[in-house]
């Protein structure tokens, strides 16, 4: 199908990052998200979104919680008429569980298993696609799969590799919406 796709993270991209977010009361969309969704739609891209879920195997949330949140934001994004064309969860973490069900360790980011199902169901591009996220983990499948990386800034900005980033000539964006205002 040969679809160009717009990846995003979650927490930290798309809605602010609390700490294990899965309730639409602890859902907050970060500055210009949806406006940022608005233009990426209208420039044709897939919008699909990459999460990880540790806190699934880690007991604080099921499955169906995050399931039912996604739903309750697309309920949301359709009032603004854009829709998310694929959810992808990784409900791992390494100290936590081996591989069971449809998710499998690679699913992880940085690992490529949500990409590649992605690819699957929509028939990816990825040389004309983009990964926007606020860690290097969202960002090093963008690199590996030949897509433009964006780095958005969050509370974990601090702690990510500022020389990783150089080098790979990323510049950090305040939002979504400054990043796609450059981008597209």
């Amino acid at each position: 199908m040969n679809q160009k796709a717009f990846f995003l993270d979650r927490d930290g991209t798309l809605n602010v990052d609390y700490n294990y977010v899965h309730t639409k009361e602890e859902w907050t969309w970060c500055d210009g998200a949806i406006e940022a969704l608005k233009v990426i739609q209208s420039q044709g891209f897939k919008i699909v979104v990459v999460t990880n879920q540790s806190g699934i195997v880690k007991g604080r949330y099921t499955e169906q919680q995050v399931e039912e949140l996604h739903n309750w934001v697309d309920v949301q994004l359709k009032k603004e008429g854009i829709s998310v064309d694929m959810w992808n969860i990784a409900p791992f973490h390494p100290e936590f569980v081996e591989a069971s069900g449809d998710y499998l360790p690679e699913d992880r980011k940085p690992g490529l298993g949500m990409f590649r199902k992605s690819d699957k169901k929509l028939g990816i591009n990825f040389s004309e696609s983009f990964m926007a996220g606020d860690k290097i983990s969202d960002l090093k499948p963008a690199i590996e799969l030949g897509m433009t990386p964006i780095f958005i800034k969050s509370r974990h900005e601090p702690n990510q590799d500022k020389e990783w980033l150089s080098n790979h000539g990323i510049t950090p964006y305040d939002t979504l919406y400054d990043a796609v205002e450059d981008y597209l």
